[in-house]
């Protein structure tokens, strides 16, 4: 590996671990403290309903044909 090579790997190498601090501190800035509140009750209501809306659709009727 020629000097140049070895600069290049250090310099990308710096780049990365840069882009992952940055990326780190943004995170804990702004994303670390939001929480999104699930109801399960409604989420299950939701998947049963969205389930059988596909099924509905996906029965084999030819869409206006």
């Amino acid at each position: 590996m020629n000097p140049t090579d070895r600069r290049l790997v250090r310099e990308i190498t710096l780049v990365i671990v840069l882009k992952l601090i940055l990326i780190t501190a943004l995170w804990w800035a702004f994303i670390r403290d939001a929480k999104v509140a699930v109801d399960p009750g409604a989420m299950a209501t939701r998947i049963v309903a969205s389930a059988s809306a596909k099924q509905h659709t996906t029965s084999g009727e030819s869409h206006g044909q």
